[in-house]
């Protein structure tokens, strides 16, 4: 079963980072706009562990998963890294601050987190939005392992594992770039999502209205924090400011009772798209619609609002001839190759 719900909230998660990085494309629409929208990547993280536990199935093993999750993952995220060195190499100024370095290049394409040269103090990978998927590899890496253990224990040794990695990076205080990834309590989200589906699993249900005033709650606490207001100001960890809520969202969406519109499933199915490819339709457009547009607030709000439908329109063919393509073709020579070693295997079994 799909949960047509949370494939619409995918799609609103990647139109907000997609928002958040547009209203800081030119400087003086920047100081015209109201930014937020970086908790788009908070959300993400808690479906993510959410559905991690949802699609388990009896007989994973740590190696069987870890290749579907590398299948899913990183094909596209290749692509575009490749395009981004290749554009940097040829036009080193389309992009505001991001440089080409070879060692970078290799990094980021094996997913080692390193210190951004453009970014001083970040940890991401030449394709900027590229440093969650760090943590994806992570949560999927520890995922990975967990199933070698009774499925009752999974959750609990994730979440010890993460626990004591994230305080022995936390004593520790290197100061190199894999202390610093290992400390960011952003983490934990994914531990949030694996608990509300053990807990959704588990016959735990929530009223329509009730999941309704949750989710709104949980949105109206994101956009308050991302304006440095109530919990920012207290010095809270990003858990609490951005994690709960984020939990509070995906919960009210699970529950909430939506109709299945194929176009906002279509949209969620292409949030992985849009996510990766928006940077480099808002190189474009920063270059083109400013001197077009002039300086003022119809302008700035002009500049985002294009950038979003054009991101959005761009991501469309991206996902369906760019995305499912690659994994298309993978599946199909894995297919090829499993059935011309052991040509005697039925086609459940070849084709699962």
């Amino acid at each position: 079963m799909r949960l047509h719900a949370l494939q619409y909230l995918r799609a609103i998660a990647a139109l907000a980072v997609v928002y958040g990085h547009a209203v800081i494309q030119v400087p003086n629409y920047e100081a015209r706009l109201i930014e937020f929208g970086s908790f788009g990547v908070d959300i993400f993280f808690v479906i993510s562990g959410f559905i991690m536990i949802y699609i388990a199935k009896p007989g994973d093993t740590p190696s069987k998963f870890m290749i579907n999750r590398f299948r899913r993952v990183a094909p596209l995220y290749w692509f575009f890294t490749l395009l981004m060195a290749a554009l940097l190499f040829v036009l080193p100024t389309l992009f505001k601050n991001t440089q080409l370095e070879w060692g970078v290049l290799i990094k980021s394409l094996l997913f080692i987190p390193h210190f951004s040269s453009a970014h001083p103090g970040e940890v991401w990978p030449i394709v900027a939005p590229g440093w969650s998927l760090n943590f994806e590899m992570y949560f999927y890496l520890l995922f990975a392992i967990s199933l070698f253990f009774a499925e009752r224990t999974r959750v609990w040794f994730i979440a010890l594992s993460i626990s004591g990695i994230f305080l022995a990076a936390k004593v520790a205080q290197t100061g190199g770039p894999y202390n610093a990834f290992l400390q960011d309590d952003i983490v934990f989200e994914f531990i949030f999502g694996m608990l509300l589906a053990k807990a959704w699993q588990n016959g735990l249900r929530l009223g329509a209205t009730n999941a309704m005033l949750l989710f709104l709650a949980g949105m109206g606490l994101l956009l308050w924090h991302s304006q440095h207001l109530g919990l920012a100001s207290t010095g809270l960890p990003g858990i609490i400011t951005n994690g709960i809520p984020a939990l509070m969202v995906v919960c009210g969406c699970l529950y909430m009772k939506v109709p299945n519109f194929k176009s906002g499933v279509i949209l969620g199915d292409a949030s992985y798209a849009l996510y990766l490819s928006h940077i480099f339709v808002l190189g474009l457009l920063r270059k083109i619609l400013p001197p077009m547009l002039g300086d003022s607030n119809a302008a700035a709000y002009s500049f985002v609002l294009i950038c979003i439908v054009v991101c959005l329109l761009v991501s469309i063919p991206v996902h369906f001839l760019i995305d499912n393509w690659l994994l298309r073709v993978e599946r199909l020579k894995l297919l090829k190759s499993d059935k011309s070693s052991k040509p005697g295997k039925t086609k459940q079994q070849a084709t699962s």
